[in-house]
């Protein structure tokens, strides 16, 4: 696929392709903050059942029980919206430490957040905590065999040099419901607006530069715009591309209101 600058307004560049193809292309940014693909293991769990009978041995889920969770875990387990590995955390983390300025923000699986601060370590970023939303409706656990997951963690670190940010004493800690209802888009797993505006808001200034390689749905390229920001995203999905240039297209402060002061 050829990379195209697929929307674009005075605050947002969204560009369609492949985010190792696309980089090279940026020059810099003050700031990444993005929720990229988990592991291809989540995306296996979520079409799969476990046995009460100790073996631990999946079963694969079937139709009827992937319409009754619903399409966003079909989504999910089809590989929709990619998987991650460690060669493509090694690529966001040489870029970033290339690139960006100040801070990096990256989303993960519980199982995976140990392989990215490694991987962004490694590039030569200066690792400095790892933050945690706390889902305040988080998804049940279906099975009802063991507990569900109540959090996603993410891998903070900043690019070598002084450190600051407008949260204060504010822990790493950010506890949002999930995106529910008329207002979530159409993706599988889109992070809530008001967890990106105050991530946004927190990490970053007026004018500065925010970059998201897995732009998605498009939330944080939305937070940035309407806290006064540049965005650039990166999305490999045609369709999702579209959802996120459609809502970009209504502005974003329509569409956030006063989820966060600015």
């Amino acid at each position: 696929m050829t990379p195209t600058l697929y929307y674009t307004d005075e605050s947002v560049s969204l560009w369609l392709g492949d985010c190792r193809e696309v980089l090279p292309m940026i020059e810099s940014v003050d700031h990444l903050i993005t929720d990229p693909p988990y592991s291809a293991d989540v995306y296996l769990r979520a079409s799969a059942i476990c046995t009460k009978t100790g073996s631990g041995t999946p079963k694969r889920m079937g139709l009827s029980e992937q319409k009754r969770r619903g399409g966003a875990l079909q989504k999910m387990a089809n590989g929709d919206i990619g998987v991650m590995d460690e060669a493509l955390m090694t690529h966001i983390g040489e870029y970033a430490a290339d690139h960006v300025k100040r801070w990096a923000i990256v989303f993960s699986d519980v199982e995976s957040c140990h392989l990215w601060r490694k991987a962004l370590m490694h590039c030569g970023l200066r690792y400095v905590r790892t933050g945690s939303w706390i889902k305040t409706g988080y998804m049940p656990q279906m099975s009802g065999d063991r507990p569900a997951v109540g959090f996603e963690p993410c891998t903070i670190v900043h690019a070598q040099g002084p450190m600051r940010w407008n949260g204060g004493g504010h822990a790493a800690l950010w506890s949002y419901g999930t995106a529910k209802g008329a207002d979530r888009p159409d993706h599988p797993c889109p992070k809530p607006d008001a967890l990106m505006c105050e991530l946004v808001q927190q990490f970053s200034d007026p004018g500065d530069t925010i970059l998201d390689p897995f732009a998605g749905s498009g939330t944080t390229l939305f937070a940035a715009k309407r806290l006064g920001r540049q965005a650039i995203g990166i999305e490999l999905n045609e369709q999702f591309a579209e959802v996120a240039a459609k809502r970009l297209s209504q502005g974003a402060l329509a569409l956030f209101g006063d989820a966060v002061n600015s």
